[in-house]
């Protein structure tokens, strides 16, 4: 079954190489205006291949049947006759590419001791035996099992560490072809002569949704328009003076729970006026109705948050509605911090971000290495496709 595959490198290399194939082909005006973690994600998903997850206990099988077997002559191994045998076929189901196990990987053993075929979907192990018994079964089931868990397992290693190598490429590539794409709109400012408008674009790169969806992306045929971009650096400081006053206020337990949220956002705004003098404020206008806090830097908005008590699932939409509703073209970066005042934390804190993922307009969850502290998410804040930036803080407030 296995004899010698093509390399699992070559294979990696030309799924990455396709990446940047796709990402070069893009529309200008769509790679301008399209969230960089949003078009990274949906060109990884496209076409790195997915790992593979062997479901052992989903196994189903066929009837035993009738057939044949050859029987070779103990004395003569040239001479052979057929004679009866049982036949049964086992099928296991599997999610990830078939590619992989066609593929070898970096780690591997020169034999095999399975003799199942690989299809899309399932694994199939056909057994012939003249005396067909369960425990022939069961063993030739535990020899298979054994060797493609190994197999798989390789596999899943060197895609596992391959794909961070194909992210940076693609990011590398992504930030040269809008450097140069910015640079070439500069020059025909500069030249000032009208261009004749070419046919329509190629569509953006496709992505199931809820996975990393891209059917709320911006229309593809508007020319791309320079928006402020805010200062990430600055975003990042407002988020560790929350993070920190958060800490804070999870000390000061038998205290703190005992706030209700005007009196938790007065304290923040306190803690967040302390560091950007004064430049924080509550209840303020912006876009459709007031935010919780505002902070503005040099005329511009650094940060737009929300404060809520978590009270069950419901709140978590509305919350997200209520910031998307405040949010003005020159906004993309928000937050919202969720107080917990809850006996299990951890079970409303998994609650918390499932409904976050679970709203409509949420586009992408980046990686976080603490779901208790923060997670960062990317939602698409209106028709046209604007994306914005979304951390969700939740802070544990108990009695001692």
């Amino acid at each position: 079954m296995w004899g010698n595959k093509p390399s699992l490198a070559d294979y990696l290399g030309q799924r990455s190489r396709a990446a940047l194939a796709d990402l070069e082909a893009l529309p200008a005006d769509y790679l301008l205006s399209e969230n960089e973690d949003i078009l990274v994600a949906a060109l990884l998903q496209r076409h790195m291949p997915k790992p593979i997850e062997i479901d052992w206990a989903g196994v189903e099988r066929s009837a035993v049947s009738e057939t044949t077997t050859q029987s070779w002559d103990h004395f003569d191994r040239s001479q052979s006759h057929e004679v009866p045998a049982s036949k049964l076929s086992l099928h296991f189901p599997f999610t990830g590419t078939k590619a992989l196990l066609e593929h070898q990987a970096s780690t591997y053993s020169m034999g095999s001791t399975s003799d199942a075929k690989i299809q899309n979907s399932s694994i199939t192990l056909e057994i012939v035996e003249r005396n067909l018994t369960p425990e022939v079964v069961q063993g030739r089931i535990a020899g298979v099992k054994a060797d493609l868990n190994k197999r798989a397992g390789w596999a899943n290693k060197d895609l596992n560490e391959y794909v961070p190598t194909a992210e940076r490429a693609i990011r590398t590539a992504y930030s040269n072809r809008k450097q140069r794409l910015l640079n070439d709109r500069a020059v025909e400012d500069a030249l000032g002569i009208p261009v004749v408008s070419r046919g329509a674009p190629r569509q953006p790169v496709p992505a199931r949704r809820k996975q990393v969806s891209l059917e709320q992306r911006r229309a593809s045929s508007a020319s791309f328009v320079p928006e402020p971009v805010l200062d990430e650096a600055l975003y990042q400081e407002v988020l560790q003076q929350v993070h920190g006053w958060a800490r804070t206020m999870e000390r000061a337990r038998g205290t703190s729970v005992k706030l209700g949220e005007e009196e938790l956002r007065d304290l923040l705004l306190g803690a967040l006026n302390g560091y950007w003098e004064g430049a924080a404020g509550g209840e303020l206008f912006n876009g459709a109705g007031k935010t919780d806090i505002l902070v503005r830097h040099n005329d511009r908005n650094v940060f737009i948050g929300e404060l809520k008590i978590w009270r069950g699932p419901m709140v978590v939409a509305k919350t997200i509605d209520q910031i998307l509703s405040y949010l003005v073209w020159r906004d993309s970066k928000a937050a919202i911090v969720m107080f917990i005042k809850n006996t299990d934390p951890s079970a409303a804190i998994e609650k918390l971000h499932d409904h976050v993922e679970a709203h409509p307009k949420h586009a992408l969850t980046k990686p976080s290495s603490d779901r208790t502290k923060q997670v960062d998410y990317i939602f698409t804040a209106d028709d046209e496709g604007r994306r914005i930036s979304l951390a969700v803080i939740p802070v544990v407030l108990q009695t001692p």
